[in-house]
């Protein structure tokens, strides 16, 4: 084995480990906050997110995607980068703070003015922790990122808890963001070996922001893609339809964005360091493809099938009007790791300026829901969501064609028999779950059949060499296998 596909296979695991134990626990932690507070205070949080998201690219400003690509990137470089992002932080807060009166009058909630610029705070200290994840980014040392993660999502978990309980309300919501990040930015530096110098270079800033400034176009333009929805639902409708609609999105995300996130944070490196070899790269390319729409087609249908009994189950009848949500966003969501996994094929290559041109036009799409949104209602928003995620991976694997020679036909072909299996499971689950039982048996009960629809169809009807490596990952993690 290679010290690359060493190097890549240990990255996926504690990536995976990274992003599915903290997101676990941080899931559970939410599930229990679900319990105990309302719809409408997840709603007011939802209501502010695209202008922290907004304020943590623009401190960031791509110039941790520009270290990632450095292959030379020297103490000066990285130096730069961290003053840049804590200056940019504490430029970013002031203006959130000062703005914060005028967002909470155009969204007719006074209270989130003092939402978010307590909330804003978590801008600032993000900009401690960027140039310290590159370094382990760089090294694709996953594994203390993992054990960081798992650290910060106990501590941020027992704080919101416990607050929830004290009857602190959305305030407790604030909290686990805040600790969360703060514990994360706390072990990076205890763990980190690299500490800043004194020392500032200006063309060591001007070369990486020319490459960096288009990714961080790239950034803002999908945070506005990813945030817009609920800001437009919380201004035409209300608190609660937002926490509805961010309850089935934390679901959904759940799978999706954190396979898409371990894709990216991986792939990109590996891309990186043979984007001279084509042949290579499709290689790879097409491998991590066949292996994420396995692992999220699975998964995220499987959702879609016990929606129902499922959020009964976890967080309570109160939530039920969020299944339906979660039916119709699975189907979208279901396609944003394969988008998340193209951009790699582009960044890797120095070609940002297609990453930026394809946000572009995906942002732009977005104006299509949110049009149906205001016109109709939420559902014709949400379907316009589906609609236009499926038009967006079709133009993501038109350009990807074009990069490298992988064709759409290719890459569709590639992807249908996971999303055939799946749909096929999740349809059966579906009719299951009309059966007259308790919510909890009769989640387990679908669980039951999805794991052996699943099973029996890659074992004996459409075996796949991605489905072989998985079950030999799981059974040698199970000690079942040497």
């Amino acid at each position: 084995m290679s010290t690359l596909k060493e190097k890549t296979a240990k990255g996926l695991g504690w990536g995976f480990v990274d992003n599915f134990v903290g997101t676990g626990i941080t899931a559970v932690v939410s599930i229990l906050l679900a319990r105990i507070l309302s719809p409408q205070e997840f709603g007011l949080v939802g209501m502010i997110a695209i202008f922290i998201s907004l304020g943590n690219s623009l401190m960031d400003s791509g110039f941790s995607g520009a270290l990632i690509r450095k292959k030379d990137a020297t103490d000066k470089d990285l130096s730069t980068v961290f003053y840049t992002n804590l200056i940019l932080s504490i430029v970013i807060y002031a203006i959130l703070y000062l703005c914060a009166p005028a967002i909470g009058s155009f969204l007719g909630n006074s209270f989130l003015t003092t939402l978010l610029r307590v909330l804003g705070l978590s801008v600032v200290i993000m900009s401690f922790t960027q140039v310290q994840k590159v370094n382990f980014i760089r090294k694709i040392d996953f594994r203390t990122q993992a054990i960081i993660s798992l650290a910060a999502s106990l501590v941020s978990g027992v704080v919101s808890i416990w607050m929830a309980l004290k009857g602190c309300g959305v305030w407790s919501l604030v909290a686990q963001q805040l600790s969360k990040q703060a514990v994360v930015s706390l072990l990076l530096w205890v763990f980190s070996t690299w500490k800043p110098s004194f020392t500032f270079s200006f063309a060591s800033f001007k070369e990486m922001f020319g490459f960096g400034s288009r990714l961080l176009a790239c950034s803002l333009i999908s945070v506005i893609w990813n945030e817009i929805y609920s800001l437009v639902i919380g201004k035409m409708y209300n608190p609660i339809a937002v926490g509805y609609f961010t309850r089935a999105e934390k679901f959904k995300t759940m799978v999706t964005s954190n396979i898409g996130q371990v894709v990216q944070r991986v792939g990109y490196p590996v891309m990186s360091s043979i984007r001279d070899d084509v042949e290579r790269q499709v290689r790879v390319y097409r491998k991590v493809v066949r292996l994420t729409i396995l692992l999220t087609s699975t998964l995220v249908l499987g959702l879609i099938g016990c929606a129902d009994a499922m959020i009964e189950v976890l967080i309570g009848p109160k939530w039920l009007p969020a299944a339906h949500y979660l039916r119709i966003l699975g189907i979208s969501g279901m396609f944003l790791p394969l988008i998340l996994s193209s951009v790699n094929v582009f960044n890797a290559n120095g070609k940002s300026d297609i990453t930026l041109l394809l946000e572009i036009i995906k942002t732009a799409l977005a104006v299509i829901p949110v049009t149906l949104g205001i016109i109709f209602d939420i559902d014709a928003l949400l379907w316009g969501m589906v609609g236009i995620t499926l038009l967006s991976y079709l133009i993501h694997a038109a350009f990807v064609s074009k990069e490298i020679p992988y064709s759409v036909g290719q890459q569709v072909r590639d992807i249908l028999p996971a999303i055939v299996i799946s749909a096929c499971m999740a349809v059966a689950v579906h009719f299951v779950g009309m059966v007259e039982m308790a919510p909890f048996p009769l989640l387990l009960l679908q669980i039951a059949v999805g794991f052996v629809i699943v099973l029996l169809c890659y074992e004996f009807i459409c075996p796949s060499e991605e489905y072989t490596e998985l079950k030999g990952m799981v059974l040698k993690v199970l000690r079942l296998k040497k």
